[in-house]
């Protein structure tokens, strides 16, 4: 089942790396295997390790450790584009609260 688009993708595109993104600023906290990230934007699993190669290379994700032979990843906020992509992460969250409160009033 995929998940419904969240705000991030709703202003930058839902594309499938913006989705994949979208993810991991939603659980920014927490460790993430490839394969659940994969399961739960509905994508391949194939797919979701060609995203997670392309962003570690670019360094928005980080090897964080192996629990049972599964590599998680975790966000890499020293990153200044993932610094960035938090930033625009919260701005879509606060923008989409004030339109829904816009349209209840």
């Amino acid at each position: 089942m995929k998940k419904q688009t969240g705000a991030f993708c709703k202003t930058y595109g839902n594309t499938t790396a913006n989705r994949f993104l979208e993810y991991l600023l939603e659980n920014q906290d927490l460790d993430v295997a490839v394969g659940d990230c994969a399961r739960e934007i509905g994508i391949s699993r194939p797919k979701a390790y060609q995203i997670a190669a392309e962003f570690e290379k670019k360094g928005f994700i980080k090897k964080s450790r192996v629990i049972s032979k599964t590599q998680l990843y975790k966000l890499n906020k020293d990153n200044s584009r993932v610094k960035l992509f938090l930033r625009d992460f919260k701005e879509c969250l606060r923008l989409m609260v004030e339109e829904r409160h816009s349209h209840t009033i």
